[in-house]
């Protein structure tokens, strides 16, 4: 079995200039389709043209090498306007009609729900999931019954986020009395339900559990009652327009503010763009940042992103999990071919992988797991002066660096710089 080191990620590395952006690409022989259907419009666009930007410089970066086994790479996208049923038929219209041998996962978990049984059961082809954090897309029927799955998945999910915000909190910040602050939707919904149950496994409940529903402005009731509750942290899951609901009502409260630690539905830089200063001290999870020091493969794709773009990123995870996704798949279909379910099973087979945001020296997938982001390689991150740094730890406790070689450490018991 070949090894796909760092020297043989970085030989498909090498950044070009932007991927071609039409809809239905000229299907020569010399060429091998990957596909996605994302919201390319609509209020959640942002998410769908950052993925399609991930996936355009990662395909960009495997021709600029001569492609996979002489073939181009290609992408074909469909609008699906975060809509389910839009996407069942963008799935069907990518499969049957456009050849597609893979696809890049959407941006709605019910829609990739919709159509794991789809790729499962009826298409067998390969999707690796780059926003989506549902658990039950990944752990699904086929891996229940030990038949072939070919979901992966690159970034966050449920159950996973939800053990490494508890265990990083309670474990490695030391706080105990942990409030829930979260959304009525579903992704707060399963969320609480996921922190809840870690929590419990800890020997630990809640000692307040807040909810909020949808277009909420005011949050004194449910933050007074966490304070009465004697939470030493609040932890969110919810959207963004909402946390700036709560960060507001903190400040009006005026008291001494309870530390704040959120998943990633609001780890992006709209959360700072909405909520400026009242972010300040702010912990999300994630699986990437833009800011601050990084790697030199990282930086020189944040670099072709600016050049290409002329643009800051809207979500950095979203860019960087497509990206690696791509890359991933040449990998396969450089070991294996291009027949997707040789292409599912190389992607089960590739050893260790160094790319743009993930860098590890394990299997990326296995066939019992097609989580392609354990515990260990997650993130926090603390909102600093605007930018997103990413949490070190040390004998002295957590730090951030804002510089190379700069050490600002953190109060585990306020997240204020000390």
């Amino acid at each position: 079995m070949r090894s796909y080191s760092r020297r043989n990620v970085l030989a498909f590395g090498a950044i070009a200039g932007t991927a071609w952006l039409g809809s239905t690409p000229a299907r020569a022989d010399n060429s091998v389709a990957i596909g996605f259907a994302g919201p390319m419009t609509g209020p959640v666009a942002a998410f769908g043209n950052e993925i399609k930007r991930g996936i355009d410089l990662a395909i960009d970066a495997v021709n600029a090498k001569g492609g996979v086994r002489g073939k181009k790479l290609v992408v074909v996208v469909r609008d699906d306007e975060f809509d389910p049923v839009k996407t069942v038929g963008a799935y069907r219209d990518l499969i049957e009609r456009q050849n597609v041998v893979a696809l890049v996962g959407t941006a709605n978990s019910a829609a990739m729900l919709a159509v794991t049984p789809l790729l499962n059961d009826q298409y067998k082809i390969p999707a690796i999931c780059v926003h989506t954090d549902a658990t039950a897309i990944i752990h699904n029927q086929a891996e229940k019954e030990g038949r072939d799955n070919y979901l992966f998945r690159l970034g966050m999910f449920g159950s996973g986020q939800a053990d490494f915000l508890v265990d990083s909190i309670v474990k490695k910040f030391g706080l105990a009395k942990v409030g829930l602050l979260t959304w009525t939707a579903g992704y707060g919904q399963i969320g609480r339900k996921e922190l809840t149950r870690r929590l419990s496994e800890l020997g630990m409940k809640p000692v307040a559990d807040e909810t909020f529903e949808t277009g909420d402005t005011d949050m004194t009731a449910q933050l007074l009652k966490l304070k009465d509750a004697g939470a030493d942290v609040i932890m969110h899951y919810g959207t963004i327009k909402e946390a700036v609901s709560i960060f507001q009502t903190r400040k009006k409260l005026g008291d001494p503010m309870i530390p704040f630690v959120s998943s990633w539905g609001i780890a992006v830089p709209a959360l700072w763009k909405a909520a400026g200063d009242l972010a300040e001290g702010t912990i999300d999870s994630n699986v990437v940042t833009v800011d601050g020091p990084q790697s030199p493969e990282r930086q020189a794709v944040i670099d072709a992103y600016h050049k290409a773009y002329n643009r800051q990123f809207d979500d950095p995870a979203s860019f960087f999990d497509a990206y690696d996704a791509v890359m991933l798949f040449a990998l396969a279909m450089d070991k294996s071919g291009f027949e997707p379910s040789a292409i599912r099973t190389a992607l089960e087979n590739i050893p260790s992988y160094h790319g743009a945001g993930l860098s590890v020296d394990h299997p990326v997938f296995t066939k019992e797991n097609h989580e392609g982001y354990r515990l260990a390689d997650m993130m926090l991150g603390r909102w600093t002066s605007g930018k997103f740094l990413r949490i070190g730890y040390d004998e002295k406790g957590p730090f951030v660096t804002p510089a190379e070689g700069q050490k600002r450490y953190i109060d585990p018991k306020t997240f204020a710089l000390q």
